[in-house]
């Protein structure tokens, strides 16, 4: 799964989009790389061949008395 490449412009333009409109210049190039380290995480990940019964399941049981 192939990423398309990001820019300062438009990573500024997703943050003001949702709100984050006082990011300094020094916080676009903190959230940049926070994004491509994601997205890098993301494209790792063998997703394509997984389907619902892959997600574990999480089963709790009460003790009996």
């Amino acid at each position: 799964m192939a990423s398309e490449a990001l820019t300062i412009d438009a990573l500024s333009k997703m943050a003001t989009d949702i709100g984050l409109t006082h990011l300094t210049p020094e916080h676009l190039q903190q959230l940049m790389r926070a994004t491509e380290a994601a997205r890098a995480r993301r494209d790792a990940l063998h997703s394509r061949t997984l389907t619902p019964a892959d997600e574990p399941a999480h089963v709790f049981q009460l003790p009996s008395e």
